[in-house]
């Protein structure tokens, strides 16, 4: 009786019906699983930034110290430790192909453990969002395991990406780089990312005050349209899409764009010396395929030259490092 009267009410014919229903039940299945996998995904990102974390613990700390960790012994121990640093960002970090990125090769320089928390794909304002900031104000006010260094790496993800083009201008015949980019949206942008920045400067100061924060404004790839893994390009399609099709204008807006970024970084840092420090990584690597893996990750030895600033930077801040 039900569907006979919705077919009178809606004009509709019983198969319509039939079909309309049939759809709403595909379209909240379809729902269903597409939410089912983000939490699946969400829950084995967050799995593996558990096992990682207690991986680091097991390097820095020897079984029978690890199980008496609430123990003066275990603090003394920690605090033997030449030096401890902990990692958060993004792919630069965490790149899952190859020999891996910064802190992979970083480790291999300063032969010392390092505590990477960093996730492919993750923005600033992902990081410093409710669940990933709790979990890293967990790992900064931990009494016994107290951080000397805090290396972050993040901004990339916010800025590139389908939404690249929205801070890009169309293109005008006779216009420079400059003017293909749209000036107030990319400030918008940078202002979340920089609001990002301000609170892990200020959590760290409230919560690990001795900690050192190192930050860095990656450097200036090409726009080639290569991607990795299925994912990608970045930059290309929407340089394109706006109608910027000359190789070196486009370099030359990405690389303004990431000028603007740095220069926000630096800024930062010079107003809590002591506390935070830029390292210019930016110019460190030629644009040419030997040193890019694809349109926003260095090729292996790119990597390794990215991590070698940040070895120079992390020594001159800890001259005891190797006594």
């Amino acid at each position: 009786m039900r569907r006979k009267k919705d077919a009178i009410e809606t004009g509709k014919s019983k198969s319509d019906v039939v079909k309309t229903r049939s759809a709403r039940v595909i379209k909240r299945i379809t729902v269903e699983a597409v939410a089912e996998r983000r939490d699946i995904l969400a829950q084995r990102v967050k799995k593996d930034r558990k096992e990682r974390y207690e991986n680091y613990i097991s390097k820095i700390m020897p079984p029978r110290q690890r199980a008496a960790r609430t123990s003066a012994r275990a603090t003394a121990f920690f605090e033997s430790a030449r030096i401890k640093i902990l990692a958060e960002g993004d792919s630069w970090f965490e790149y899952p192909m190859d020999k891996g990125g910064v802190i992979d090769h970083l480790e291999n320089l300063l032969n010392v453990p390092i505590c990477n928390m960093a996730h492919h794909g993750d923005e600033v304002r992902q990081i410093m969002g409710v669940s990933q900031r709790e979990e890293l104000q967990t790992r900064l006010s931990d009494d016994e395991l107290r951080f000397d260094a805090l290396l972050f790496s993040g901004g990339g993800n916010d800025l590139v990406g389908d939404q690249f083009c929205l801070w890009l201008n169309d293109y005008k015949s006779g216009g420079s780089p400059g003017a293909l980019i749209n000036r107030s949206r990319l400030a918008a942008v940078l202002a979340i990312i920089e609001a990002g920045y301000r609170d892990l400067i200020a959590i760290t100061k409230a919560l690990s005050p001795e900690t050192k924060i190192f930050l860095h404004g990656y450097d200036f790839p090409m726009a080639t349209g290569k991607g990795v893994c299925f994912v990608g390009p970045w930059l290309k399609p929407s340089l394109e899409l706006r109608g910027i099709e000359d190789e070196a204008a486009q370099f030359e807006v990405v690389k303004e764009i990431l000028t603007q970024f740095a220069s926000i970084l630096k800024s930062l840092a010079a107003s809590n010396p002591g506390r935070v420090f830029y390292v210019p990584t930016q110019n460190t690597l030629q644009p040419t395929p030997s040193w890019w893996a694809n349109e926003i990750h260095p090729s292996s030895a790119g990597f390794m030259k990215i991590a070698e600033v940040f070895e120079a930077e992390i020594r001159e801040q800890f001259p005891d490092l190797d006594s």
